[in-house]
């Protein structure tokens, strides 16, 4: 976990294991913290309550946010069960049905626009409301990782008692736990119930 509660992506220096580009892997983990904000069977509080926890995920993204107010707690809370459909998604088809209407919603189509540091990206035109511009951008990543590397990428933990979205940029593509928490927790009962 990064800062602020939120995890970062597994890179090697300035490049993820997957030599995927770090910005577009860190948006497709904004997409995965993201939907693990919501209350789950095995963690019901609600974790994106106030403003402040907002502005903790906002501060995960890879270039500056708009603005965040409390106005928009609700319509960035709407983009938790679409983003899990994604995560959820079983093939390419299956998953662009669900992103395509959020990479949509960027205001204007996209464009390209001059880096901080240099270069060029690609990036929604024009001022879009933060939900919209969120979802386009953390779409854009897990589209981007899709094309790239398969929807097998994306997932929902496998440990039986958690329902975390993972997103797996380790090089071999074997990820499927959230975190080591939950894979020890798993490994750790497999364990006990073979030496029962």
């Amino acid at each position: 976990m990064a800062a602020g509660g939120v995890s970062a992506p597994s890179t090697l220096g300035d490049v993820t294991a997957l030599r995927f580009p770090p910005p577009l892997a860190a948006w497709a983990q904004v997409a995965a913290d993201l939907v693990n904000t919501r209350p789950r069977a095995t963690d019901p509080p609600e974790k994106l309550v106030a403003l402040p926890d907002l502005e903790t995920l906002l501060a995960a993204c890879p270039e500056p946010a708009p603005p965040a107010a409390e106005r928009d707690l609700g319509p960035v809370r709407a983009l938790r069960p679409v983003l899990l459909r994604a995560f959820e998604a079983d093939t390419e088809e299956r998953f662009a049905a669900v992103v395509n209407p959020l990479l949509a919603r960027g205001r204007g189509g996209w464009q390209m626009a001059p880096e901080p540091g240099g270069g060029w990206a690609l990036g929604p035109a024009g001022r879009a409301p933060l939900a919209d511009w969120l979802g386009a951008h953390a779409a854009r990543g897990l589209a981007e990782l899709v094309i790239a590397y398969g929807v097998e990428r994306l997932h929902v933990c496998a440990a039986e008692d958690c329902t975390c979205a993972a997103v797996d940029v380790s090089r071999n593509g074997t990820r499927r736990f959230c975190s080591r928490t939950c894979a020890n927790r798993t490994n750790v009962r497999r364990h006990r119930a073979a030496t029962r």
